[in-house]
């Protein structure tokens, strides 16, 4: 029979196989350790699958090769050459690469749950690299630097091991308990901060009516910013295991973030995600503490001791390559070492705990290392650009993505799906891609975030004057609360009947997003010239009504943008939105897009004329992706919104379909045509105010009811911007986790 592995390949897997998978083993240490920064600062998934796939192939070359070692010398004759004591000394290196790099413990949470199993791989791997040691301990000249390497070793895969039993749900939960039982000490440590950090603040008093207010200058310094946060992180972090926590404990943290600016809040709240992060997806927990320093230094000194008696050993009748193999090894863990001590000393925690260090007698080291980090952390700092203020800074200086996603359901519908491909999408389970070709990364505008912030602290002075009804009442609030607050609507009992009847529970969540949704499309491409023209005007003529257009030229891309990052957490994030989403909304979605889609194609012709639109520039009409303007991409998805208003006003006939297949799509319909006569009927500026303000108690509502550990396991993935809304929520007290408990 002939052999159907060729015999060159066989000599070349026999020469090359132990010394190929070492140095894979390194080069997979070196991505890893300058790769899996980048996972939490994007969201592309080219990136996040690399991370993944280096994650796994590391700890399966590691693996394989410690095993190949230990298989191989045994059974070989020359076992006690220099040559056969050089491999053998390979063996406790994947033993280090086993520990991995300080930059990734996890690539999810299960990882972390499965921290006995890796306590098990430990025991079995430093056996197994001790055997190996032992076999040639009688002869072995390289003894000492292979007992150092193995040391190290050891206590790099010991890291890794603690540090996922650290980040284990269980054990993060009892170690949070004790960190804000005591009411007494939370206040007397925020008196505590303020002094250290001082708050400097505005002789007059804060005014809700008006959005100049919050956009004053950033008050706090940037190592003060992480100092902060990192105690925000440190005293609720059971925040992030959905552990409750005393309404009396939290609410000195709701007063003080009262008192920031929209801008400083946003800064803390990035700096304590990104902590959430790196304490369950790092070793930073471990690294940080007393023993993590001893354990790290220990370490280093065994690398480099061994680097050194190396290079003083002798080495006659070791083969030459494998000698450079050897070197590169130790110079490859040097150099790793060497990058994890300045990524440990420019991280987040050595900046917060060298700032909470006696600062009163700086002496020139100190005045030194506190320019280098607040220079350092100056490049970190939010960066608004362009005329709209988008926040947009250098990938390797975010914590975050720094985008909100978005998917319209007017272009999903308008696409020509191609049936082949659907059927291979369906066939192999995959119907997340068909969803993600429609996907649009949206940068963050500073407005949004204002608007955001300055909607959560009008909530909590109410909240304030009534604490336990008033928390029910946010807390469950799907828009309703905006509404029955509205002065205006209040005088109007039939528009207030309608828009109450269309927010009420009785509509389940995922369907009030559908109608508000399409509703919202129908208002924005209606208003889009309007706007437009009315705040040029406004603008030559002087008009004192110009803040108000601008307002609403505002309100209204606010709503666009939250309505379409609702649909897509909907649809790509199901997980988050389990909580909320209900029973049969993938059938929902599939009948209404059918439906759409077989309107939208019988108008085909004339949407396509009517979209070719001479006034586009050639480059924005043939070639869109060149549009610096995200609408300008969307002249079709306008006409087609035009089309579809004209539907739902029955100024055309078209034959709806009588089966009952389309019930759910004409129910859609039927309620977003009630809205689109409602609001319409409202001042363009209250009328964007109030979708916006809708929209946005729609994404809280969301963010409340999304489980802690669904935000956590997206910080490992770029973050979504619903968990700044969490996160944001949780400290100005409305967050489901917040609870009266009897002390």
């Amino acid at each position: 029979m002939v052999n159907p592995i060729p015999e060159f390949v066989k000599n070349i897997w026999s020469k090359w196989d132990i010394r190929g998978v070492v140095l894979t083993s390194l080069f997979l240490q070196i991505t890893l350790i300058f790769l899996t920064p980048f996972r939490k600062r994007t969201r592309n998934a080219v990136v996040l699958v690399l991370v993944w796939f280096t994650y796994l192939f590391a700890d399966y070359t590691a693996n394989f090769g410690v095993g190949l070692i230990s298989n191989k010398y045994g059974d070989e004759e020359d076992d006690s050459d220099a040559n056969g004591l050089l491999i053998a000394f390979w063996a406790p290196f994947l033993l280090m690469h086993l520990g991995g790099p300080d930059t990734i413990t996890a690539f999810s949470l299960e990882d972390n749950e499965l921290w006995l199993r890796h306590m098990l791989g430990l025991m079995v791997q430093v056996c197994l690299t001790g055997y190996v040691f032992l076999l040639t301990l009688p002869t072995n000249t390289f003894w000492l630097p292979t007992a150092l390497i193995f040391l190290a070793g050891t206590i790099k895969f010991s890291e890794r091991t603690r540090s996922l039993q650290l980040a284990s749900i269980s054990n993060f939960q009892e170690r949070s308990m004790s960190s804000y039982q005591d009411t007494k000490t939370i206040e007397e440590s925020i008196k505590e901060l303020e002094k250290k950090f001082p708050l400097k603040k505005d002789d007059g008093q804060i005014d809700t009516s008006s959005n100049q207010t919050w956009q004053k200058k950033e008050q706090l310094d940037d190592v003060d910013v992480v100092s902060r946060a990192f105690f925000l992180f440190n005293k609720f972090k059971g925040l992030t295991v959905d552990t409750s926590i005393n309404y009396p404990t939290i609410v000195p943290v709701s007063e003080y973030f009262e008192e920031l600016t929209a801008m400083d809040a946003l800064r803390l709240i990035e700096v304590e995600l990104n902590f959430m992060y790196e304490a369950f997806y790092t070793k930073a927990l471990l690294v940080h503490s007393k023993v993590g320093f001893i354990l790290r230094f220990v370490s280093i000194c065994c690398v480099v001791a061994a680097l050194v008696l190396f290079i003083f050993d002798q080495k006659h009748g070791c083969n030459e390559f494998d000698v450079k193999v050897t070197y590169t090894l130790l110079y490859g863990a040097v150099a790793l070492d060497v990058v994890s001590f300045f990524m440990l000393i420019f991280s987040d925690h050595t900046f917060a705990s060298f700032n909470s260090l006696d600062s009163q007698k700086k002496g020139f080291i100190r005045k030194v290392a506190d320019y280098i980090f607040k220079s350092f952390l100056k490049l970190r700092r939010p960066k608004w650009v362009g005329h709209e203020k988008i926040l947009c800074r250098q990938i390797w200086c975010r914590r975050w993505s720094e985008s909100i996603s978005g998917l319209n359901f007017i272009s999903y519908c308008l696409h020509k799906r191609n049936r082949w491909i659907e059927k291979t999408i369906t066939c192999i389970g995959a119907r997340g891609l068909e969803h993600w070709t429609h996907e649009e990364k949206n940068p963050v505008p500073q407005d949004l975030w204002i608007f955001i912030f300055r909607q959560l602290q009008i909530k909590y002075k109410k909240l304030q004057l009534d604490p336990i009804p008033e928390m029910v009442r946010l807390r469950s609030s799907r828009g309703m609360w905006i509404i029955l607050e509205d002065e205006t609507l209040q005088k109007d009992p039939e528009k207030l009947e309608v828009l109450t009847t269309v927010l009420s529970d009785q509509i389940s969540f995922t369907d009030t997003i559908l109608n508000w949704h399409i509703a919202t499309n129908l208002l924005f491409y209606a208003d889009d010239v309007a706007v437009a023209v009315d705040v040029d005007v406004e603008q030559r003529s002087g008009n004192v009504d110009h803040e108000n257009a601008q307002q609403a030229k505002l309100h209204r891309d606010f709503s666009m943008v939250l309505s379409d990052y609702m649909l897509y957490l909907l649809l790509r994030q199901p997980t988050m939105m389990s909580a909320v989403m209900g029973i049969g909304f993938e059938e929902k979605w599939k009948r209404s897009c059918d439906f759409f889609r077989d309107y939208f194609f019988h108008h085909h012709k004339s949407i396509n004329e009517m979209a070719d639109d001479k006034t586009l520039p050639f480059t924005e009409k043939f070639f869109p992706f060149f549009s610096k303007d995200t609408r300008k991409k969307s002249h079709k998805q306008k006409v087609a919104s035009n089309k579809l208003d004209d539907l739902l006003h029955q100024k055309e006939d078209y034959e709806i379909p009588e089966t009952s297949f389309f019930d759910a799509s004409l129910f859609s319909i039927g309620i977003a045509k009630d809205l689109v006569d409602v609001l319409n009927d409202l001042e363009r500026t209250h009328k964007w105010k109030i979708i916006a303000q809708v929209w946005l108690e729609l994404l809280s509502y969301a963010a409340l009811n999304c489980s802690s550990i669904n935000h956590v396991q997206q910080l490992g993935k770029g973050g979504e911007f619903i968990s700044l809304l969490w996160l944001l929520s949780a400290h100005f007290c409305i967050g489901q986790q917040i609870q009266f408990l009897s002390v």
